[in-house]
């Protein structure tokens, strides 16, 4: 179901054109640069989303997730995600890219994948960490974009 681009393939402009959720597989300037020229709102969650936990209890953490992330997202505005780092704590047993395509069904979601890349597989953390997380691509309906340099 999913698919991998080279950024090779694409324009920086028809980043955003891209059926969503799009994860882009490298930090480099001129991603930034594309999605910000795309007009697309940058939503960094870690922060926001920990403050809004603090004081529950995990039994009570796991039951407002959901809701405290929908809440923190803009409702139809598109979203360029950054720094959601904490949705993989062990405690929260979820499937982050899962949530992706969630979110993606009411906002164009673009995400900055703050993992690794390796053929048809996205991988977070270190293999042996608590929190590694293991994604076959093909499982999930999904635009992956690998750093290549542009079309010319």
């Amino acid at each position: 179901m999913g698919k991998t681009l080279s950024s090779r393939t694409l324009a920086a402009k028809e980043l955003p054109q891209l059926s969503p959720p799009v994860l882009l597989c490298s930090d480099m300037p001129d991603f930034n640069k594309a999605v910000m020229e795309a007009g697309l709102r940058t939503v960094s969650l870690n922060l926001p989303l920990a403050r809004s936990l603090v004081g529950l209890q995990v039994r009570e953490m796991l039951a407002a997730l959901m809701e405290k992330i929908h809440a923190l997202l803009p409702k139809t505005e598109p979203v360029y995600l950054t720094d959601y780092e904490m949705l993989f704590d062990p405690r929260y047993e979820l499937d982050v890219i899962h949530l992706f395509v969630d979110l993606s069904r009411r906002n164009r979601l673009i995400v900055r994948w703050c993992g690794a890349l390796d053929g048809e597989t996205l991988t977070y953390a270190e293999q042996g960490c608590t929190d590694f997380k293991r994604y076959n691509i093909k499982d999930y309906e999904v635009t992956v974009v690998k750093w290549e340099g542009w079309a010319r």
